[in-house]
């Protein structure tokens, strides 16, 4: 394998809108209508669901019962569904190994940082688009509600939790580990190529991938 490429990639699971409904307790009907209302990617099409997916139904579930907006797209939710699947990696089993690949060479930490938050929560009226932030622990919400500035109220969701119920009930690994590069490092390398990288011009050609844009 081309040293231009990392010897392994983490891919993500693919779950049935029925398995999400069963993992997140958010049923098939709102599921979908989140997606038309563009709270959801389409990258996985319109009736399979990637690991984030899953996280950011629950994450908008949680708002919901919060009496949070959830349902307006402008709400960025990204930075909180990573630091929730930092936590769903955790699990023991979360993550799978293909290929003949041992955890003790391609350790969790190895595609997935460590957890550095335990609360994401939202600290004013929130009649309109209120962000979530994040906080690590009791000490940076003590922080917060101790603050200067005039507090409405503070809504409080344990992304830990959420994270772990994922990774429980999802019954099967959310992610695996395999041997090459994944398909966004081929895509990174055909980019590059395309713009005159002779590096990845010839590791693609190591492995038999395109990168001239007459042929692609």
């Amino acid at each position: 394998m081309s040293a231009y490429f990392p010897p392994a990639h983490l891919w993500n699971s693919s779950f049935t809108a029925s398995a999400a409904c069963r993992i997140t307790e958010v049923n098939q009907p709102v599921q979908r209508d989140w997606r038309k209302r563009g709270l959801l990617s389409k990258a996985e099409g319109w009736a399979r669901f990637s690991p984030d997916d899953l996280v950011h139904v629950a994450l908008r579930d949680a708002m919901r019962l919060l009496g949070l907006p959830h349902t307006d797209p402008a709400i960025d939710l990204r930075d909180v569904a990573t630091a929730t699947q930092a936590w769903a990696a955790t699990y023991p089993g979360s993550i799978g190994y293909n290929d003949g690949l041992e955890p003790s060479v391609y350790p969790r930490s190895t595609f997935i940082d460590e957890p550095r938050f335990r609360y994401a929560y939202a600290i004013r009226s929130w009649q309109v688009d209120t962000p979530l932030e994040l906080a690590a622990d009791y000490d940076d919400l003590r922080a917060v509600l101790t603050g200067d500035d005039e507090r409405v109220g503070i809504a409080l969701i344990d992304i830990r939790s959420i994270g772990l119920s994922i990774a429980a009930k999802a019954g099967e690994p959310l992610w695996y580990v395999s041997s090459g590069p994944g398909m966004h490092n081929i895509t990174a390398a055909q980019n590059a190529a395309v713009n005159g990288d002779k590096a990845a011009q010839k590791a693609l050609k190591a492995i038999g991938q395109e990168w001239d844009l007459d042929k692609l």
